[in-house]
């Protein structure tokens, strides 16, 4: 989908489909370079078919971006097809097992059949038939079907992160660092500040895969017209209407998930290597290709910070209709509620730490900051307007504002609510212990997440004076403390096997000298004589002075 000069900004796309009725067949062209699609995974070497987005133009009318299957290369040689030009992108930072490509289209036909018609169809004689009426509905559907990279790359982002938290944790139960003896050092796990910048992480990791987990599984249904007992019930066109809404709620979500889980993984991934000191900086601890593999997360399928705002746009017109129908995940539902929540509900209520845990206190807060910063938004982008902006012109200088921030709490609290439905399933709340684990780590990343918002908080007058935040802050520390003696069961319940972890500091032996001797002794020229051992011993034979 992606091409050389547009990326996130599909509607930008050059790339064409001309249909030809005499031949009942498509002519894909690349205008220009700009227009040549690029980053598709394994297009650079051995892809031999592409499913390639281009405008599609039929009776002298443009139908906006439709999918085609489009043959590339001949399966037995691996030859491009004569019309196309496929090449690899070259080297990146990371990534390196993928070869990502470019590939351009001189006229070249493809069949009328290779067009994927579910959203749009054309007849033999040029005929553009589509199954929505509604264009909105239609950008709705499509809307879902194009999320699915955003879904998985979510599901990446809590693969990455869950590997690297691994390693650092195992590492800190290994490894000692002071103590209040010489002779009585203390594994850094038990230290107050490193349990305080991994367990957040650790309790991110888990509500990262149950949601996750759920969505990439409701995609697929979702993708594949398989209803549940309540949609069987649906007329056809109450189901189309459902559909297309949920489709859109899709959209939003994955646009904010997408980006807030590679930001945690991006962070955590960071913290990780830190918080192993020196020999996290080895590239056989792992962490630094996981690093720069995950890179990659935060800019494909939609740039973070311009995906994001796809989140804030569909939230304002949420609140701007009033209609509940356009929240069939119940993501939003709320906001229909909003002068309420901000009339009768706008206070901090917790009292203790007892209270400050529970996660309908946190989902409440979050709740009430959701529908803060909309109606603070919604207000800008109308004094915007008001002052002569266009529609444009006003969402774009409102992000900075509070729009950015307003997809990003959209999507924490949706984590959190998520991961409360989750724990309230009968297999879970039947064993009281895995329940009451699950439960710490998702009150500690509530309010991890909702400490970072403390200055809105106060700003709006949802917190007043100094002990909601006290209270914030030591609940979180006591959480950490709490989680701390279940660490390492939790990181081995999740853990892949040492094949997959493939680092010295994070193998589940708990060997790690031993793991770290054996990487240093058997590195390729650790011990032999460099063959430039005279430029060092020789150096003045012939770099004779300069003065």
């Amino acid at each position: 989908r992606r091409e050389i000069s547009h990326g996130t900004n599909t509607k930008g796309m050059r790339c064409e489909a001309h249909y030809d009725p005499e031949s009942q067949q498509f002519i894909l062209d690349t205008p220009d370079f700009e227009a040549a699609k690029c980053w598709s995974g394994n297009l650079g070497k051995s892809s031999t078919h592409a499913i390639v987005y281009a405008k599609l133009f039929t009776q002298g009318k443009n139908h906006g971006l439709h999918p085609f299957l489009v043959p590339v290369r001949d399966p037995k040689t691996l030859i491009p097809y004569a019309g196309i030009t496929v090449g690899d992108m070259g080297h990146k930072i990371g990534l390196q097992g993928v070869d990502n490509g470019f590939l351009i289209f001189n006229k070249y036909r493809i069949p009328r059949e290779n067009l994927l018609s579910k959203t749009g169809d054309v007849q033999e004689d040029g005929t553009y038939t589509t199954p929505f009426k509604d264009l909105s509905k239609k950008i709705g559907a499509s809307f879902g079907a194009l999320s699915g990279g955003r879904v998985n790359i979510a599901g990446i982002c809590s693969a990455y992160l869950s590997k690297a938290i691994v390693i650092a944790i195992r590492y800190s139960a290994v490894r000692k660092q002071f103590g209040p003896s010489e002779d009585n050092e203390y594994p850094v796990i038990e230290y107050q500040h490193q349990q305080n910048r991994l367990f957040p992480y650790l309790a991110s990791t888990y509500v990262l895969i149950i949601v996750t987990d759920w969505f990439s599984a409701f995609h697929v249904k979702y993708s594949n017209g398989i209803l549940d007992e309540e949609d069987q019930k649906l007329s056809k066109q109450e189901w189309e209407n459902k559909k297309a809404a949920m489709g859109m709620e899709i959209h939003a979500l994955s646009s904010s998930l997408k980006p807030l889980a590679s930001w945690i993984a991006r962070d955590g991934i960071q913290e990780c290597r830190e918080a192993c000191g020196g020999h996290g900086y080895l590239k056989a601890a792992a962490l630094g290709d996981l690093r720069n593999d995950n890179d990659a997360n935060c800019t494909y399928e939609g740039e973070n910070s311009v995906l994001i705002q796809q989140t804030s746009n569909w939230l304002l017109n949420l609140y701007r209709n009033k209609d509940t129908s356009s929240s069939p995940l119940k993501s939003a539902d709320f906001i229909v509620r909003l002068d309420d929540i901000l009339q009768n509900h706008g206070k901090w209520t917790a009292r203790n730490m007892d209270e400050c845990i529970q996660i309908d206190n946190i989902l409440s807060a979050f709740q009430w900051l959701i529908c803060y910063l909309l109606k603070l938004t919604y207000i800008k982008v109308d004094d915007l307007k008001k002052q002569g902006c266009s529609t444009f012109e006003a969402r774009n200088n409102s992000q900075t504002f509070y729009a950015v921030t307003l997809s990003v709490v959209y999507g924490q609290h949706y984590l959190l609510k998520h991961c409360k439905d989750f724990i309230e399933q009968p297999h879970i709340s039947s064993n009281k212990e895995i329940q009451r684990s699950l439960n710490q780590l998702i009150s500690l990343y509530g309010l991890w997440s909702l400490d970072k918002h403390t200055a809105i908080l106060y700003q709006g007058g949802y917190m007043q004076g100094e002990a909601p935040a006290i209270l914030l802050k030591n609940s979180i520390i006591e959480l950490c403390a709490m989680i701390k003696k279940d660490a390492i069961g939790l990181i081995d319940a999740i853990a892949p096997s040492d094949f997959f972890v493939n680092s010295v500091l994070g193998m589940s032996d708990g060997q790690v000298y031993k793991n770290l001797q054996s990487n240093m002794m058997q590195a390729e020229n650790a011990l032999t004589r460099p063959d430039w051992w005279q430029d060092v011993t020789d150096w003045k034979s012939y770099a004779g002075s300069k003065l």
